[in-house]
């Protein structure tokens, strides 16, 4: 119970906090361009406190989920506040896409400052519960000094991610030594045997829909237990294999006799293909990046979140079933907004950035409800010269918003499935 009411607390505060983000990007640009704005809220539903400062009104309001903004005349239908000449829709064009198009980059200049500070901070090792490290007796801190014999470079992530990669493949899954530095001080040896994990990030041959976008522990492969060796090798050189096993973290959710093809050696870095490696669980301690480096993980995220979700976006045509699982709702939030908090404020603020991220890229598409459609219509409008009907647009949001709501009910069901632990 505990443990739900902090999941649902930290979805709360993360929603709220980009979504206010989001909405202060529009709120600032129309400040700057002349445009009058009459609310800006924290939450929804009654007024708990509020003040008015100029022409704006300020507070928050019972339902701590997001924020608004609003400035009157944003279709220029009849009824709406009337601003005059500081209505939005008289705004010029270029004062009208700015205002719009700010809560876009309000987020994803505030989504690369989070990570930011999340790369040039330092995090203390993390081991999972249910994993191999954990069976060995390693605990949170425990610090990995050798896999296999080979030495692990804490110099940089880069190095600490290939160092670990590269010692745990040469295992063959096999049981192998690890020496650790423990929370006492001292140096402890531990045999470790590595799990097979397929990461389920693509869609080639008959991979199942259903285990699509997650990572596998594989506890069978054609009836027998895997055999040592290239991972890709004990999942049939590309051929055709049958499966048994559970979601890694979770070994409730189990899955038995599904079948999988096309599996490459890789650590599911690349999107659109079905990758496999050995894997011991251990989130190694990272050390904190100087300001320049961690600038540049943390607004390299951008454009690397923006290939990202094009190339989903692409699978979304040719395996809409599969692809849908890589996205998460309200539900799948809330579950991982409650794990990372119990990680700590650095994967907690690593999360809400990669929030933002989403929230930015998302209301870039150009659907009416979203700000990418209503730059949409500011763009045709200047393309034409004269104004779209507004009783058009107004009817183009509502349809779009009734979708939008469906596709969120549809992956909110997804994601209770997935929780729910149920057998595939």
């Amino acid at each position: 119970m505990i443990g739900f009411i902090v999941a649902v607390i930290a979805f709360l505060v993360l929603i709220t906090v980009v979504v206010v983000v989001h909405e202060g990007g529009h709120f600032v640009l129309a400040k700057l361009s002349g445009i009058r704005v009459d609310e800006f809220f924290v939450g929804f539903g009654p007024r708990v406190v509020s003040f008015k400062r100029g022409d704006t009104e300020y507070g928050i309001r019972a339902l701590p989920v997001g924020g608004f903004v609003r400035m009157p005349g944003m279709l220029g239908l009849e009824g709406e506040a009337d601003a005059g000449e500081r209505n939005f829709y008289r705004a010029t064009i270029p004062r009208r896409l700015a205002t719009i198009a700010a809560g876009v980059v309000f987020n994803l200049v505030f989504g690369a400052i989070c990570l930011t500070v999340v790369a040039s901070q330092p995090s203390p090792s993390y081991v999972p519960s249910g994993e191999p490290t954990a069976r060995a007796g390693l605990v949170n801190g425990d610090v990995i000094l050798s896999v296999g014999g080979s030495a692990i470079s804490y110099s940089s992530t880069t190095s600490i991610d290939d160092d670990f990669y590269a010692a745990v493949q040469r295992s063959d899954g096999r049981p192998m030594p690890v020496v650790f530095q423990g929370t006492d001080g001292a140096d402890h040896t531990a045999t470790i045997t590595p799990e097979l994990v397929v990461y389920a990030e693509g869609e080639p041959g008959t991979f199942p829909s259903k285990l699509a976008g997650d990572a596998l522990v594989i506890t069978s492969v054609d009836g027998a237990s895997p055999a040592t060796g290239d991972p890709a090798a004990v999942l049939g050189n590309g051929g055709l294999v049958t499966v048994g096993g559970f979601v890694e973290g979770d070994s409730t959710d189990r899955f038995s006799n599904d079948q999988i093809s096309d599996v490459q050696d890789g650590n599911g870095s690349r999107t659109g293909h079905v990758e496999a490696a050995w894997r011991i669980g251990y989130g190694a301690q990272v050390p904190g990046e100087a300001l320049f480096p961690a600038l540049r993980d943390g607004f390299g995220a951008i454009p690397a979140y923006a290939s990202s979700l094009v190339q989903v976006i692409g699978q979304l045509f040719v395996h809409p079933a599969q692809a849908s699982q890589q996205f998460s709702g309200p539900v799948g939030i809330a579950a991982a907004a409650g794990t990372s908090v119990q990680q700590g404020w650095v994967q907690y603020l690593s999360l809400i950035g990669i929030i933002s991220l989403a929230l930015g890229f998302f209301n870039v598409l150009p659907i009416p409800f979203l700000d990418g459609g209503r730059l949409l219509f500011i763009a045709i409008e200047g393309v034409l010269r004269r104004r779209i009907d507004p009783m058009r647009q107004a009817i183009a949001i509502a349809v779009s918003l009734a979708l939008i709501i469906l596709l969120v009910v549809f992956i909110t069901i997804n994601d209770i499935n997935h929780l729910a632990g149920g057998v595939h």
